[in-house]
């Protein structure tokens, strides 16, 4: 369930304008026909913890109720600029699972969530000669990037592989 923060009416000029701690990718597919999705590059609130704002200039109360059911069925995860920003500078990225996640989620589901909410597709987490692993240290989950044994060259079958391959978001 995805937080929902409103902007005071007299710092927009938007009908709805609110910030969510959904990653602005995922805020983005969500919400694609209904509102535009920005990022937070500000401090009020943090854009680490709220990485999105959702904008629309008419603010129907249909429309906001559409938004407003969309994001609270949406389930977050870290931030994907924060993943990348602290694997740089820390060498590993840790967090407890249970701010983002629902609690009843066994460890598996998880690791099978994060496996494709994590920014895989850049290079610090996976490229032809990195990886990345995931461990549980007690109640916290952390990334951690290893070095593979030895060079990895996917096999493309599909155009959509293909297409996957050459458009790699290489910043956030």
């Amino acid at each position: 369930m995805a937080r929902i923060v409103y902007c005071h009416p007299a710092k927009t000029k938007y009908g709805l304008h609110l910030y969510t701690d959904l990653d602005f990718w995922d805020a983005r597919k969500i919400l694609r026909d209904v509102a535009l999705v920005k990022r937070n590059f500000g401090d009020s609130p943090p854009g680490d913890e709220f990485p999105s704002q959702v904008v629309r200039e008419d603010a129907s109360p249909r429309v906001h109720a559409l938004i407003k059911r969309r994001l609270l069925k949406a389930i977050p995860a870290p931030p994907r600029h924060v993943v990348v920003r602290s694997l740089l500078i820390d060498g590993f990225y840790e967090f407890e699972p249970w701010r983002y996640f629902p609690r009843r989620w066994s460890s598996s589901l998880i690791e099978h969530f994060l496996s494709y909410r994590l920014p895989v597709d850049h290079g610090v987490l996976n490229s032809p000669y990195n990886t990345y692993r995931l461990e549980w240290h007690g109640n916290t989950v952390r990334v951690v990037p290893e070095k593979r044994p030895q060079k990895h060259d996917p096999v493309i079958q599909t155009r959509r592989q293909a297409r996957r391959h050459l458009l790699v978001p290489t910043c956030f």
